[in-house]
């Protein structure tokens, strides 16, 4: 059985239980939001350093996304189609790996100087 030992050099996240969450949502919506961008940002800056660029532009992604939804349900449809999309582009790295890397493959020729060279 899986037990999980808190890790003592990362802050811990206490997520308020269902029925707080729940009276959150009901009466006070903007504290609820405080309180999601909180943790969401407790967890970024938790996380190793080489990730969190990545993570802190993957929340710019879905913030982006639940900014441009006009209802909570499409903001997860959104942010679920994101999800989808990751998972398939996994799998076919799995399945694939070098159709993967010939699709991210980076040459010289893409490279558009700044400068002319003297």
């Amino acid at each position: 059985m899986y037990e999980h030992q808190p890790n003592p050099s990362r802050p811990t996240v206490r997520l308020p239980d269902f029925d707080e969450l729940l009276y959150l949502a009901r009466h006070q919506p903007d504290e609820l939001e405080r309180l999601r961008q909180h943790l969401c940002h407790q967890i970024i800056a938790s996380a190793p350093a080489p990730a969190r660029k990545k993570l802190e532009g993957l929340q710019f992604k879905i913030d982006a996304q639940r900014r441009i939804s006009s209802t909570p349900i499409g903001a997860c449809i959104r942010i679920s189609r994101m999800m989808n999309t990751a998972l398939l582009e996994l799998c076919d790295a799995f399945n694939d790996p070098q159709s993967c890397f010939d699709k991210h493959e980076r040459t010289d020729n893409n490279v558009i100087p700044l400068f002319k060279p003297h």
